[in-house]
């Protein structure tokens, strides 16, 4: 991106590289172009989304219960092991989940607060950026079922709001942030009309996304395999995956 200008197709290579969205390059691309510094370009999106992700933490803790809570809930989070290794990763597995934070801070701002129209805009904005970084990222809107069937029931504190014609802020917000990223890369693709750019749209919109999940080509187990306690084993020489604990240990 930095060396050809083209910031709207990542490439691996020479190839157009369709396995994620561009958030996470967009943000080391630019990184890059203000420190000069690959290192600290791959390191700081990653850092700056777990100083958020503490931040958000710490201060629903701290609106909702007290700030004793809130300080407690931020010191749990940052020393889970899963949550520091993998801020170190650098991946958009790893980053795409701080938009999710951001969206439940802002969604339970306006839910558990007294309605915030700011917020709950600001979270649905930060799921369209969630899902342009890792598809998935707008998994963190449903948090809205079990709210409505809370609002409904007439649980304190929980009020969705849903009459206010504000509400509709939320998903516009939502379809703005993934628009700035999908309005130009369809006009961009369709316009060229050549046959990689095609086939990055369908890889990208489709075989990424609902068709992961429908028919999975990357994960080679059944879904209740991981119910049974097994670590999955990778064999540095690539070899595959052994079956269990007991595998590893030579175990019958």
């Amino acid at each position: 991106m930095v060396e050809s200008g083209d910031w709207l197709f990542p490439h691996r290579g020479i190839e157009l590289y369709s396995d994620k969205p561009p958030m996470l390059m967009w943000l080391q691309a630019a990184f890059h172009t203000v420190f000069g510094n690959w290192r600290v370009a791959f390191l700081l999106p990653s850092l700056l989304a777990a100083l958020g992700t503490l931040w958000c933490v710490h201060d629903l803790g701290r609106r909702l219960w007290t700030r004793q809570v809130g300080l407690y809930a931020a010191r749990a989070l940052l020393f889970a092991f899963q949550f520091t290794l993998g801020r170190r990763r650098r991946r958009s597995t790893r980053w795409s989940p701080s938009s999710s934070p951001l969206t439940n801070y802002g969604l339970l701002r306006h839910l558990l607060l007294g309605g915030d129209w700011r917020w709950w805009t600001l979270g649905w904005f930060a799921a369209g950026l969630g899902t342009i970084t890792k598809g998935v990222g707008a998994i963190a809107l449903l948090m809205l079922l079990p709210a409505a069937i809370a609002s409904v029931r007439g649980w304190p504190r929980v009020r969705l709001h849903a009459r206010d014609p504000r509400f509709w802020l939320g998903p516009l917000a939502f379809v703005v942030a993934v628009s700035l990223w999908l309005v130009p890369v369809l006009a961009a693709a369709l316009s060229r009309e050549l046959p990689e750019y095609r086939a990055y749209l369908h890889d990208i919109l489709f075989r990424q996304t609902a068709k992961r999940y429908s028919q999975s080509w990357d994960h080679h187990q059944p879904v209740w395999y991981h119910l049974g306690g097994d670590a999955e084993h990778v064999d540095p020489a690539g070899a595959g995956t052994a079956p269990g604990i007991a595998g590893l240990y030579g175990g019958g």
